[in-house]
């Protein structure tokens, strides 16, 4: 038989009362199940890494690496 689906209510509720490590292990396990294309990017962050990546390039390529 069938376990009856929980609310979305009832599951964040228990997810709050966990503990911290457990509750950051269920981040990481909701994280990971996340594909690149559903994860949303705000048109400032784009921008933001655009400026980065144009002032990597203006930088000498013995100065990109990091120790």
């Amino acid at each position: 038989m069938l376990k009856p689906m929980a609310a979305k209510s009832d599951i964040q509720r228990e997810a709050l009362d966990l503990p911290a490590r457990e509750r950051i292990e269920l981040v990481v396990k909701l994280w990971g199940s996340l594909a690149p294309d559903e994860v949303p990017v705000p048109d400032w962050q784009r921008d933001l890494i655009r400026e980065r990546l144009a002032a990597l390039d203006r930088v000498l390529p013995e100065a990109r690496s990091v120790p």
